[in-house]
């Protein structure tokens, strides 16, 4: 997510500030594999299919680089097992094709605004814990939460926090009577 243009830097917290850092230096080294999933989730699926070395270097690598280090090295393998002997990688990447081009700024953007209730847990380790200042301009965030711990597989590296996250934020919703 890129930075919006109404709020300062100076606005955000240390731990804000280094996610940022986080993020561009992600966008700027680690996210090509999302533009190969996106364009050619065929290919990049097939070839991870054909090995399950292959596999376990494109999957294993993100679970490194984006989790924090609750995550097991039995918990990445398992991971991988599981995609190897379902064979269901390549399909789990096609929403990327269906994304289409990122929009250049979501901030304040009507189109992109999300009327429903939006939560939002922040797990520090994520690649990019995006400032809830941010979140703030893409939707109606009714419900946030700062975690101590925790990476981009927050379900996995921090299960309690996580169902407790959900089951907050649904009861929330519940709790101020939002309808469709």
């Amino acid at each position: 997510m890129e930075r919006p243009n109404d709020i300062p830097e100076e606005y955000l917290d240390a731990a804000d500030q280094a996610g940022v850092l986080r993020l561009e230096k992600f966008v700027a080294e680690g996210a090509a594999y999302a533009f190969e999933h996106r364009t050619r989730p065929a290919t990049i699926g097939l070839v991870l299919s054909s090995s399950p070395l292959a596999l376990l270097a494109w999957i294993g690598e993100k679970y490194l680089e984006w989790s924090g280090p609750n995550l097991s090295l039995d918990e990445i393998l398992d991971a991988a097992t599981l995609y190897w002997f379902t064979d269901t990688f390549p399909r789990s990447i096609f929403p990327y094709r269906n994304a289409g081009e990122p929009p250049s700024n979501l901030h304040g953007a009507e189109k992109y605004f999300l009327d429903v209730p939006l939560g939002y847990s922040c797990f520090p380790e994520d690649f990019a814990p995006t400032p809830v200042s941010w979140v703030k301009t893409t939707g109606n965030l009714v419900w946030y939460k700062r975690h101590e711990h925790g990476g981009h597989f927050a379900a996995m590296e921090e299960p309690e926090a996580f169902v407790e996250d959900v089951d907050d934020f649904v009861a929330t919703v519940l709790k101020n009577g939002w309808q469709r």
